[in-house]
């Protein structure tokens, strides 16, 4: 008897402990859902101010193992192109339930002690009837998502599938296909480090009467950031779309795009940021001609962290100013851009182009640039005073600029935008060729270009008042007289 009334003690005082650790969860909860919206906020101020959204919670309803809470998402400016008007709300209705076991958890048999755990879905109101047609009355996402102790967030969004089809009055049918997407995020405390991936197997719109359709497949983004020492998100992205198809549109060629691929890396050391993005493309078809394969690398070295800082900075002000005043934001920020673009050209910047590279069944050409410049004078104005050659000497340190292409490679590639305007074959090839010797025969009569085992090629560098074009030398000075860019 004793050991009995000892287990159901000790029952009792587990269930009282777990009951007001929940309570305490809770009300502990409340408060920093609170201070991560504000910080939130703050971020997205930063990063997207034209875009005037802003993050609210409410109507937060605290229960002893769990809360309801409505986390509102205010499009505060509107958006005049989707036609969304100004303070629109998209609702999010979560259930929280409470740590240090969350319900949710312990039904998956997970017993790590954690802080929260998080279910959410969209709430239908005037702003979103539109899409809950779409997805016959269901939310479009759950989220599911995980706190932890130290605060840091682990989300999970399912999109659901979506077969929609849309008869007009004259019978035309419109028919939004999609296969739904796997969204993951973590997030920590302050919001300085942050990942997600988007993994979705296929998108399209079609008309099956016209069998007219647009389509992406493959769909595949992933990013890992976090905040550098200039306040500015270092890390790298990766998107790719296996294939991208537009057939039977009026007007349009059918094309297919595939392997479409983007990366990007910003990285940073004590003083500088460094970008660097690569874009490619395994495979260009359009009217059933192949059009081959592509890449280009672009390359941002040693610019100055803190400039690059002020550049953004100067960004986000004109974007909330222009807000603020209703003023055209388009041309305020491009004024602002304009205005302190010589921020980016502090610290001696280097800039890329290497590879650009093009493919198709007769050869492959290739473009590498490097172009690295000198700080710029403090006196601006200085510089609209200037001639061409105190230009150059003032502000390029080194440029160098080859280009290699087969000529067969450049006269397929001309013949076939021909044929897509509707000439036959033989004649655009034809006259595909005689433009290439035109221009390869031009171009070495002026000493530009290069023409070797069927290869046209330019070779130029810049440095130290030396010019080298191909296999001739000469100073800046000379190198300017001879092409009539001085007096």
């Amino acid at each position: 008897m004793k050991k009995s009334l000892v287990a159901v003690s000790i029952v009792v005082a587990l269930g009282a402990v777990w009951t007001g650790a929940s309570w305490y969860t809770g009300k502990k909860l409340e408060d920093r859902l609170d201070s991560f919206v504000k910080k939130a906020n703050t971020e997205l101020d930063k990063s997207f101010p034209e875009s005037g959204i802003e993050w609210q919670a409410k109507d937060f309803k605290r229960g002893i193992f769990s809360s309801d809470v409505r986390l509102i998402l205010t499009i505060k400016n509107g958006v005049k192109n989707a036609d969304i008007p100004p303070n629109e709300e998209i609702i999010l209705k979560s259930t929280i339930d409470h740590g240090p076991f969350p319900m949710t958890n312990l039904k998956a048999f997970n017993l790590i002690p954690q802080m929260a755990s998080i279910h959410a879905e969209l709430e239908k109101n005037d702003a979103l009837k539109t899409l809950f047609n779409f997805t016959n009355e269901k939310s479009l996402f759950n989220l599911d998502a995980k706190v932890s102790y130290g605060r840091s967030l682990s989300a999970n969004i399912d999109l659901i599938p979506i077969n929609h089809t849309e008869t007009k009055e004259n019978g035309d049918q419109r028919v939004l296909s999609f296969s739904g997407a796997k969204i993951s995020a973590d997030i920590n405390h302050d919001l300085s480090e942050l990942s997600f991936t988007v993994k979705s197997d296929e998108l399209s719109f079609s008309d099956p009467i016209k069998k007219e359709t647009i389509a992406l497949k493959d769909i595949d983004f992933k990013s890992d950031n976090k905040k550098g020492k200039f306040d500015i998100y270092t890390g790298d992205q990766r998107y790719s779309i296996g294939e991208f198809s537009m057939n039977g549109i009026p007007n349009e060629p059918n094309v297919s795009l595939k392997g479409i691929k983007v990366t990007s890396n910003l990285g940073e050391d004590k003083d500088n940021l460094n970008i660097k993005i690569a874009y490619s493309i395994d495979g260009v078809k359009i009217k059933d001609i192949d059009f081959g394969s592509g890449k280009l690398a672009l390359g941002m070295e040693k610019l100055d962290g803190q400039s690059a800082r002020k550049f953004t900075q100067a960004y986000n002000d004109a974007a909330k100013e222009a807000l603020a005043t209703n003023e055209a934001s388009d041309d305020m920020t491009s004024l602002a851009i304009l205005s302190n673009l010589h921020l980016l050209l502090n610290n001696n910047p280097q800039f890329s182009i290497s590879p650009f590279s093009w493919k198709n069944s007769k050869g492959e050409s290739s473009v590498d640039f490097k172009l690295s410049l000198q700080n710029i004078p403090e006196d601006k104005s200085a510089l609209q005073l200037m001639e061409p050659e105190e230009m150059v000497r003032t502000l390029i340190q080194e440029l160098s600029l080859h280009v290699n292409v087969p000529k067969a490679m450049l006269i397929e590639s001309i013949a076939q935008s021909a044929m897509l305007d509707g000439k036959d074959k033989a004649t655009a090839e034809a006259q595909a060729e005689q433009q290439v010797n035109m221009i390869t025969l031009g171009g070495v009569k002026y000493k530009i270009l290069t023409d070797k085992d069927g290869i046209i090629g330019l070779n130029f560098h810049y440095a130290n008042d030396k010019v080298k074009l191909n296999n001739q030398e000469s100073n800046l000075h000379q190198f300017l007289l001879d092409n009539g860019l001085v007096e």
